[in-house]
């Protein structure tokens, strides 16, 4: 999950890292986010903004970019460009997956840490804080019987513009889900 926190990374030394584009997150990138809880009838429980600033780091010799929560200092997800995407570890986890698929295909699938994600729009307009964004890329991730996340990312750089998660209702079965929590973006300084 993106809201807790760790210290510790593994990574494959033969991992096959991009340097970044002009569009590209950096280190001293900052991200503001809307951030909503939420309880199984869909009313907001708690609304807060919330920033994260990309602070490089070395992590089992190659660069990542750890997205450090400003109130609190403490890393949330390290970030990595590959030739396949973007890749993550999502603190206090140790182990890294594929995050962001660049580029992708429409219905593409891929393992990611709780299962697989499927590319579900390649073309996708979402209206957040800091306005609408029109060709993202839509992801979702689902483990063995649920949806898990809903990501939307921009098509021109690893800009994560809006972020759900869900959990089991407490009426289950495990298949029966409310979104529980939203990262919304209001800001992104490269």
């Amino acid at each position: 999950m993106l809201l807790t926190t760790s210290v510790l990374i593994s990574c494959d030394p033969n991992d096959n890292v991009e340097p970044p584009t002009g569009t590209d997150p950096r280190d001293g990138s900052t991200w503001v986010f809307k951030y909503s809880t939420y309880d199984e009838a869909g009313n907001v429980t708690a609304t807060s903004n919330q920033t994260f600033k990309g602070v490089e780091v070395t992590i089992g010799g190659s660069t990542w970019i750890n997205l450090v929560n400003q109130t609190t200092l403490q890393p949330i997800i390290a970030i990595q460009k590959r030739t396949e995407g973007w890749w993550y570890v999502s603190y206090p986890g140790t182990t890294s997956s594929l995050w962001f698929k660049y580029p992708a295909t429409l219905n593409e699938t891929y393992p990611y840490i709780f299962g697989t994600c499927t590319v579900k729009d390649i073309n996708a307009s979402v209206t957040v804080p800091a306005g609408t964004y029109t060709g993202c890329y839509k992801v979702e991730g689902n483990d063995t019987n649920s949806l898990e996340d809903e990501f939307w990312f921009s098509n021109v750089g690893a800009i994560l513009i809006k972020f759900n998660t869900y959990d089991e209702r407490a009426a289950g079965p495990a298949s029966n889900v409310y979104k529980n929590e939203s990262l919304e973006l209001v800001s992104f300084t490269r």
